[in-house]
This record gives C-alpha cells, structure tokens and sequence, in this order.
C-alpha cells in the first residue's frame, strides 16, 4: 500500500523538487539587481532598453511564480480539502502566465540565439498564452475534465523553465569536449549554437509528453464507455 503510494507521487515529487529547485536558482541573479551574475544569454538586456531590461524581470519573476504554483494544482488531496485556496492560487498561476507569456514578446526580439531562438520563444509564448486561456474559459463553463487537461499542457510549458536549464547543461556538457577543435576556444560561440537549440528543445517534448499523459487518462474512459454500450451489457 505504503509503495504504491509511493510509486504514485514519485513523479510529482520529482517535478515539484526540480520546479522549486530551479526556480531559486533561476531568480537568485535577478534577486541580486547585479547583472554580473546573469548568464550569457540576459547579460545584454543590462545594457540594452530599460524596457528590455524590465521585461526580463518581469518575464523571470511571472514565470517563477507560475512554476512554483503549478505542481500544487495537480495534488488531488489537496486541491478537494483547500478548494477556495486552490482557485486562488489557479487565478495567480494564470495571471503569471498571461504576464509572463505577454513580456517574451519584450524580450524575445534580438535573442543571442538569433531568428531560430527568437520564433522558439515566441511560440512558446504563444501557446502558453493559448492554453492559459483555454484553462480558464473551460473551467468557466464548468467544463472540469477539459479544465484538467488544458491545465496539463499549460504547466508542461511553464515547466520550460526547468526543462530549459537541464537541456542546456546537458548539451554544454556533451559540447565542451570539442571547444577547441569545433569551436575555436569559443565559449560563447558554443553556449549560442546549444541555446539555439535549446529554445525549441525545452519545450516541444514537454508537450508531446503532455499530450501522451492526457491521451493515456481519456483511454480507460473510453474503453469503460464502450463497454457500456456493446450488446452483451445492454443485454444483461
């Protein structure tokens, strides 16, 4: 009983671990106000716009809001015991999507990563946006299943954020042994090219395996209702 409870929440403990987990460390350099400690790829919004330099903030801080709450919208205990105080942290995740998706647009255009990293941000704003409001409009109309689904899609983007940092650390790590030769010695040459990809790569599998999850919860559904339906149970 005991391990199959355990088995049960290992994935959201998981998710939950590295959702807060990269949220300190992701927020930690903005906390500070000092852009000596931004990475290569926001150091230049320092020196750039004031409008460019706030949007980073504000983009950082939206989306690390929307990352801490959004595991807890998924924790079926507590979402029945703590009704009204799940509404509201729903309302303050989807405001921090609808902030967070709008400022990407601020700081999307003039990315190191060039065209290829600019389009895979702004389509990751685009359809986080998109499936914000879909949460939203569905759990306006009482709609709760579509609700919890829309909400699925919309945290495995938000979940781009930690997904993000784990692909680039992986891809820098498996690059550096070619610094030199593929390279030049470039650092930033090598953190532009893995970002670039990175932008698309943080994002698209999370939803696919999203779509996989919601597809997998729709199946026993309808193979119940089917069942229902067949001749042999209409018959009984």
């Amino acid at each position: 009983m005991k391990k199959n409870l355990f088995q049960k929440n290992l994935p959201w403990g998981i998710m939950a671990f590295l959702a807060v987990g990269v949220t300190i460390v992701a927020l930690a350099p903005y906390v500070t106000l000092n852009s000596e400690n931004f990475n290569n790829a926001t150091t230049r919004y320092a020196t750039e716009s004031t409008l460019r330099y706030v949007g980073l903030f504000v983009h950082a801080f939206a989306g690390g809001i929307a990352l801490l709450l959004g595991p807890f919208q998924f924790l079926d205990g507590f979402r029945k015991r703590r009704q009204n105080l799940h509404r509201w942290m729903g309302r303050i995740y989807l405001v921090s999507i609808l902030i967070g998706g709008l400022s990407a647009f601020i700081i999307a255009p003039g990315m190191i990563s060039g065209l290829v990293g600019e389009v895979g941000l702004m389509s990751l704003a685009v359809l986080w946006l998109w499936t914000g409001w879909n949460a939203y409009s569905s759990i306006r109309k009482g709609d709760v299943k579509s609700h919890r689904e829309w909400m699925i899609r919309s945290f495995a983007l938000t979940f781009a954020a930690a997904t993000l940092r784990l692909w680039l650390g992986t891809l820098i790590a498996t690059q550096l042994p070619f610094l030199q030769t593929k390279y030049s010695g470039d650092f930033d040459a090598l953190f532009v090219e893995v970002y670039r990809v990175v932008m698309w790569l943080c994002w698209v599998p999370n939803l696919i395996a999203a779509e996989m999850i919601i597809q997998r919860r729709r199946k026993p559904q309808t193979l119940s209702s089917i069942g229902q339906n067949s001749p042999q149970t209409q018959n009984v």
